[in-house]
């Protein structure tokens, strides 16, 4: 770790910050990056993937099939959040409560397991 006073604060490198900081009495903390997981990266990358799949998967069903289509929409949406640059950890989380159990009613099984460790590791 690295750290550089200035007359305006301090600067930190290569290190790793958990919760709130206080540096000093009355300071404050800037965050210019945030990282999850692998730094973001790899892992929502593939949770991206997988869920752009199943989107695909419930398509093929969503008209002929109420639930499907119910599982498709929330699904969607869920991809929708997940193409932000950093997303809502409670939205994914929601959503992702609510498109699980549609999953298991319609004995989706392929990438559920997946998905469910990618929400539960990086949100």
């Amino acid at each position: 770790m690295t750290m550089n006073e200035r007359k305006s604060g301090f600067d930190f490198s290569g290190a790793s910050f958990t919760g709130a900081q206080n540096f000093a009495a009355g300071g404050t903390a800037r965050v210019d990056q945030v990282f999850v997981g692998d730094s973001g990266g790899g892992e929502l990358e593939e949770l991206r993937r997988l869920v752009a799949e199943l989107v695909g998967l419930l398509e093929q069903h969503s008209r002929t099939d109420v639930d499907s289509a119910r599982a498709h929409d929330q699904a969607t949406e869920l991809e929708e959040l997940l193409r932000q640059h950093t997303p809502d950890s409670d939205s994914v989380r929601k959503r992702w409560s609510r498109l699980r159990p549609l999953l298991d009613t319609l004995g989706h099984t392929g990438s559920v397991a997946s998905i469910a460790g990618l929400v539960s590791s990086l949100f």
